[in-house]
């Protein structure tokens, strides 16, 4: 499917969504799942023009009811709980894109154990910045003596190239690490 024609049916979708919201109850599960719905279709919409604001701009996929109501009038932010559907018990790392722009990706990952395999070492050549939000983790960079222990709270920034490893991770429940990648910054 060519990109045109994928906007112009993201855009009606989007529109009977706006249709719908425009006579829902503004705090009720339904209207939030369907903000949601809308949050991923701009979502889309950004990796396709390179503008979250894509429908608000040219009018499409914007119901005119909803086109006149001031809510309308900027684009729906993304929301959601980044402690949402966390498994306890994973076979391997979880790694979820939250968010997706032109100069970073964001992402959460959740890890119940999981470690780099041994002799295993990231090489990245993006720079990429992680927040600890829950669990502990100890990262190696190469050339340290000892892992750094990482709690909740605990960030560090990776530039590109820097080798590193997760040595291990809590296994008394889910660690889960917010993580920034920047699309932009390469090693020189």
């Amino acid at each position: 499917m060519d990109r045109e024609r994928l906007l112009v049916a993201m855009g009606a979708c989007r529109e009977s969504i706006t249709r719908e919201q425009a006579r829902m109850e503004v705090c009720g599960p339904l209207y939030y799942s369907s903000s949601t719905v809308v949050a991923a279709i701009d979502g889309l919409a950004l990796m396709l023009t390179g503008r979250r604001d894509y429908f608000h701009l040219t009018g499409h996929g914007v119901h005119e009811e909803a086109r006149n109501a001031v809510a309308w009038r900027k684009p729906m932010p993304a929301a959601g709980n980044l402690f949402m559907n966390v498994s306890e018990r994973l076979a391997e790392e979880e790694i979820t894109t939250l968010a997706e722009f032109p100069g970073a990706r964001i992402e959460r990952i959740v890890s119940t154990g999981q470690a780099s395999p041994p002799g295993f070492w990231y090489d990245q050549e993006q720079a990429e910045w992680v927040v600890l939000l829950s669990g502990s983790a100890g990262l190696l960079f190469e050339g340290e003596a000892a892992p750094r222990i990482l709690h909740p709270g605990d960030y560090v920034e990776i530039p590109a190239h820097a080798r590193h490893r997760v040595e291990w991770t809590g296994a008394e429940g889910p660690t889960v690490w917010l993580a920034v990648h920047d699309k932009d910054i390469k090693a020189q």
